[in-house]
This record gives structure tokens, C-alpha cells and sequence, in this order.
């Protein structure tokens, strides 16, 4: 009896181990893939893409934590804009901007309406 219990206890562990590494890998995914995307629109250098990945990363680490209330979410959305906004030259800024589905999916507002409803 013992033996099956530890048995189902290890198989658990290692379950949720595998789970968690997996949701770590798809929200660096979606991170580099929006730092792609931002850098393919409005023309980034190399060493800007690495710090917009970094950003996104959080971002989308913060946005798919159940755990976190819809204004901690919603913060999130205004500190990356405030950040794209800092980093990026008013012209790109404006072609950011002129492409709004884009812009509000990087700055999170896209995913907060999906976990609204």
C-alpha cells in the first residue's frame, strides 16, 4: 500500500513538473513572437528586440496567472504601454498605433477582454 501511494505521488509530481515547464515555454514563445512582430512593423534594432522580449515575457507571465485580480492585470496593460511608448521614436509610435489591433494586443488589452467575459 505504501508502495502505490508513493508510486502516485511521484507520478504527480512529475506531472505538474512537466505542466509548469510548459506553460513556461509557451509564454516565452508568445513573448518572442511579439517582439518579432513589433520589431517586423516599426523596424527595431537587435538590441531592442532582446529588451521588448524581456517585456513581453513578464507580460504575458502576469496576464496568464490565474491568481492575480483583473486590476493587478489591468496595471500590467498600462505598464507595458507606458514602457513601449518610452522606448519606441514618436514615429514609430504613430505606426504602432495606426495598426490598433496589434497595439492592443502587445499592450495586453486584447487578452484582458478575453478573460473579462
Amino acid at each position: 500500500m505504501k508502495k502505490l501511494i508513493a508510486a502516485l505521488v511521484l507520478f504527480f509530481a512529475t506531472t505538474l513538473s512537466m505542466n509548469a515547464q510548459e506553460k513556461e515555454l509557451s509564454v516565452q514563445e508568445l513573448a518572442k513572437k511579439d517582439a518579432v512582430e513589433l520589431a517586423q512593423l516599426v523596424g527595431l534594432p537587435d538590441t531592442q528586440i532582446e529588451d521588448f522580449f524581456h517585456l513581453f515575457e513578464m507580460k504575458h507571465e502576469v496576464l496568464t496567472n490565474k491568481n492575480l485580480s483583473v486590476e493587478r492585470k489591468t496595471e500590467m496593460s498600462h505598464v507595458i504601454e507606458a514602457k513601449i511608448r518610452g522606448t519606441l521614436s514618436p514615429q514609430q509610435m504613430a505606426t504602432l498605433e495606426a495598426n490598433t489591433a496589434v497595439f492592443d494586443r502587445l499592450v495586453g488589452k486584447a487578452t484582458k477582454t478575453k478573460t473579462t467575459k
